[in-house]
Order: structure tokens, then sequence, then C-alpha cells
């Protein structure tokens, strides 16, 4: 792989890890719905992904959403006011609970590459954008190195990570989110769209880790009865442990008992949005 397409592949994943994230600004809307289509219609044109029937079902969604407001509502329907019907916190997928091991395997991947948790980060870490996220950084790593000839080597790739996390939890979260639609009446849904474009790229990139041991049919099942588990949705008892967690790392916990619609006033929380791509930015 060139420099030149490792750097592609980290542009295309930071871009969705991006539009994953809370849309709670103006500029979100218009990322959402301006740039970000035509930054995966560039990146693909180079990574080949095929994601052109995918990209038209996006552009067909994020047309019907109408405005910023109606993103942010569509946004919490689906991954904020409980019962929530996808997991925006993906682990969930993997352990059929909130802040199961696969978060701790997650954790421990990021440190061992050199990503610490920042001191404001007011999330678990196996939120969708910090993963699609870290991706895009190991691929910028490699994309470095290649370009300099002076590579560092990290314990994987972003193919690995892909392999060891994203690929396993996706199917669930896809399943969840095409249901969702019936039943949260949204008038739009371009966060689906969005998920099966993540899916054409995991199905290219993801590779195994060189070391890594072939899943026992014991774990294959355990992931299966863990997914069913997961269907259930966010009980009293997750939201104890993700309080648990939270107090754990030293973190506030005052928002769980803040209805969500009025969580962002009362934290005052900031939100990133979807990147213009490199290329562009260079233009």
């Amino acid at each position: 792989m060139t420099d030149e397409i490792a750097s592609d592949r980290a542009d295309f994943y930071l871009c969705l890890a991006r539009a994953f994230l809370t849309p709670r600004e103006e500029a979100a809307w218009d990322a959402m719905r301006e740039l970000l289509p035509a930054d995966l219609e560039e990146l693909d044109q180079v990574l080949g992904y095929g994601i052109i029937d995918q990209l038209a079902a996006y552009r067909t969604e994020v047309s019907r959403v109408g405005s910023a407001e109606v993103l942010l509502r569509t946004y919490s329907s689906l991954f904020l006011a409980p019962p929530v019907p996808a997991h925006i916190n993906t682990a969930v997928y993997l352990d059929g609970t909130i802040g199961g091991g696969s978060v701790a395997e997650m954790e421990q991947a990021y440190r061992a590459c050199g990503v610490e948790r920042a001191e404001d980060f007011r999330d678990l870490s196996d939120h969708l954008g910090v993963q699609l996220e870290f991706v895009a950084y190991l691929y910028a790593r490699e994309a470095a190195g290649k370009a300099t000839g002076q590579e560092t080597r990290l314990p994987l790739k972003g193919g690995h990570f892909l392999h060891g996390f994203v690929d396993r939890w996706l199917p669930g979260f896809i399943s969840d989110l095409e249901q969702a639609a019936g039943e949260r009446e949204l008038q739009a849904n371009p966060y689906l769209p969005l998920a099966r474009i993540l899916e054409r790229a995991v199905a290219r990139d993801a590779v195994p880790h060189p070391d890594a041991k072939p899943r026992s049919r014991a774990e294959r099942a355990m992931d299966k009865a863990r997914a069913k588990h997961a269907e259930k949705g966010v009980n009293e008892e997750d939201l104890r442990k993700i309080e648990a967690i939270l107090k754990e790392k030293g973190l506030s916990t005052d928002h769980l008992s803040v209805p969500v619609g009025q969580r962002d006033a009362t934290q005052g929380w900031q939100a990133k949005v979807p990147p213009s791509p490199r290329r562009k930015m260079e233009g």
C-alpha cells in the first residue's frame, strides 16, 4: 500500500468518524449535507469501495432531513433517547452490555499505539466515532512513515482494528438502524446509508492481525448470544454500570440524571464537525 492510499483511507475514516458525532451546531448540518457526500465520492474514486448506490441513498435521505434541528432530533432519536434503537457505543453488540470487556480491549489497543483519553472526553471508549478516528490515526501514521521512509511500527494497523472490532459489531448496528426507521417514525435516516458505506469499506480493508488466533465456535456463539441480549436495550442496571465506570475514571455523572433533550444546555458540550478532505484544504 502506498502512502497516498494510506492517507486517503485516513481521510475516508475520519470523515465517517465525524459524521457519527452528535450534530449540535449548524455547521455540522452544512457539512453533512454538502461536504460529506462530495468528499466520500472523491475518495471512493481512488479507493474503489464501490459506494455509488449507498452515496445516492445518503444524498436522498439527507435531503429529506431539511434542517439542522431535524438532523439533531434524528440523531437523538436513534442514538441518545432511551431506549435507544441503535447503539453508538458499539461494544454493546459484542458484550451484550455497556462497558463490557470489549471496551477494555479497545482501550488497550489505543494505549499500545500511543493514544490516551483526553481529560475532557465525556464518553466511553467504544463510541463509533472514537473507533473510526483511531482507524484514521493508524492509517495516517502508516502514510507518514511510508512518505518519509521512517515508518514507526505500531502493534497493529488500521485493517487489524477494523477486523478485530468494527467488522464484528457492524452487522448488528446496521440491523438496528434498518428497524429504527419504522419504530421511531423518522422523517429521514441518513445514518443507515452511512453505515452501509462503512460496511463496504470495512469489507475491503479489514484484515486479521498476523498474531491473532481464529475465533473458536464457542466464541462465535457468545457473540450471537451477546447480540441477542443487546436487543433488550439499556436498562437501569446498565446505567448503574455506566455511572460506576465514569466515576472510576474521575468523570462527572451528573448528566445521567438529566433528560437527554436537556443535556447539551446543562453540560455545555460542544461538537466537532466533519472536516473538508485534505486535498480540498490544499487546493
